[in-house]
């Protein structure tokens, strides 16, 4: 702390104790408003690194983040991700994670709705017709094409090129009537209603109904995402439950970008720098084509790998339903 109090957590093979003092391998300066945000998560750790309200003493950032998980079971009580999880259908059988289902049919839709609690993510075949999907291709063209590095309503980033390359629309409703449609979506609306507790759409917060863009060959800027939840810079107890219902507008697959998720692991606490050490933990990549939705909770760990493919193009619209 600035005034020179010091604490250090140090474990032992049947917990953790909390000694006075700095003698630690890792030691992190941060003053009390900081830590009260990292107690109350409001801040996770890298909420308060980037914005410079935490500094390391000694020791390195990724020693530090290894503690993230351990803290918040000792804070919350929420269990660590060990791939230890009981993933099963209505029937008690093994979850097929390889499974995708169609609205339409209530006996489907309480699978999928079972599903999606279960794993953290579900997979829905042709929600969207070709015609549904051409005007909000339409529309996103239309959007892609006005947007600028410094509209303060884009992401962008650099390929190996030099060039600079969108990789996200935000608010894109506050400028899109038929995207704006989209929250009042009977088939959105519905998807969202499956979490069991009200969840209300969220346009005007967060990045409002987004649109994804994947780009090739990116060297710089947030086009291409590792481990991560979306509530992994904090505000988790405001932010979650909340899902993301994504509406395909081209192919998903690894050459195009897709998107993988750890299933399981929206009950927990992550050590994301675990998950590439462990190949058998239950990872799902998700294939879908235009017109499909993906449904998943922002809690769940998940991934966005850059595409394998030269020239790819995956665009996906996000429509937010928060708590």
């Amino acid at each position: 702390l600035p005034d020179g109090r010091a604490y250090t957590y140090r474990s032992r093979a049947d917990g953790v104790d909390v000694l006075p003092g700095d003698d630690a391998s890792t030691v992190v300066e941060l003053d009390e408003a900081a830590f009260e945000d990292l107690v109350t998560e409001r801040c996770s750790i890298f909420g308060l690194l980037y914005p410079g309200r935490l500094r390391l003493a000694s020791g390195s950032f990724g020693e530090l983040a290894a503690w993230e998980a351990a803290l918040n079971n000792l804070w919350f009580g929420r269990p660590i991700y060990d791939g230890r999880v009981d993933l099963r259908d209505r029937n008690g059988d093994p979850l097929d994670l390889g499974a995708s289902f169609r609205l339409g049919d209530p006996d489907e839709e309480t699978d999928a709705a079972h599903f999606l609690h279960t794993a953290g993510f579900a997979v829905l075949r042709g929600v969207f017709n070709r015609d549904e999907i051409d005007e909000l291709d339409a529309e996103v063209r239309r959007l892609h094409a006005a947007a600028s590095p410094d509209d303060h309503r884009s992401w962008w980033a650099t390929d190996r090129d030099g060039n600079e390359v969108c990789c996200r629309l935000t608010y894109a409703s506050e400028r899109s009537q038929r995207i704006a449609a989209l929250e009042h979506d009977p088939r959105l609306t519905r998807i969202a209603s499956w979490h069991g507790a009200p969840l209300r759409s969220s346009p005007d917060r967060l990045d409002g109904f987004s649109v994804v863009m994947k780009n090739s060959d990116v060297v710089k800027g947030l086009s291409d995402l590792p481990w991560h939840r979306d509530c992994g810079m904090g505000g988790h107890p405001v932010l979650c439950p909340s899902i993301l219902i994504g509406i395909q507008l081209d192919r998903a697959d690894a050459a195009n970008g897709q998107l993988c998720f750890l299933a399981g692991s929206h009950h927990h606490t992550n050590r994301i720098d675990e998950v590439s050490r462990h190949p058998d933990w239950p990872v799902v990549p998700v294939e879908a084509d235009p017109g499909d939705v993906t449904v998943h909770y922002t809690h769940v760990l998940h991934v966005a790998p850059p595409p394998t493919a030269a020239g790819a193009q995956r665009r996906t619209i996000y429509v937010s339903f928060n708590n």
